[in-house]
């Protein structure tokens, strides 16, 4: 049974984000999750996350900041305490107007794929 973990995200590697963001992988399988992974990201000012679309669905939640998303052919305004269901095959991308921090909730296989074993 996996042991439950406690840590703060100033101990995570932060990794770069094409666009300009900035992106913490919380909670994976290394930690022994076996359905979800949380991640969170940062955008400064002015940055975004990548213009992109995947086979699987996400959640994100805005924790901090304003911005604007773009699902598929739609810009919606974002800002603090916004959530966002992202369904698989969607073309998406969030824009930050002003600093942001967002949580994203992902499949654990991604962050397998993504990170490695």
């Amino acid at each position: 049974m996996p042991q439950s973990v406690v840590k703060n995200a100033s101990e995570i590697v932060e990794m770069d984000l094409d666009g300009g963001g900035k992106i913490r992988w919380l909670i994976t399988h290394r930690d022994g999750a076996k359905n979800f992974s949380m991640r969170l990201i940062t955008l400064p000012k002015e940055k975004s996350t990548p213009n992109h679309s995947h086979d699987y669905e996400h959640e994100i939640f805005v924790l901090e900041g304003d911005g604007e998303a773009q699902l598929d052919d739609k810009i919606i305004p974002v800002g603090k305490d916004s959530f966002l269901f992202i369904p698989g095959g969607s073309q998406h991308t969030i824009r930050a107007k002003d600093d942001m921090k967002l949580i994203c909730v992902v499949p654990v296989n991604v962050a397998v794929k993504m990170l490695g074993p």
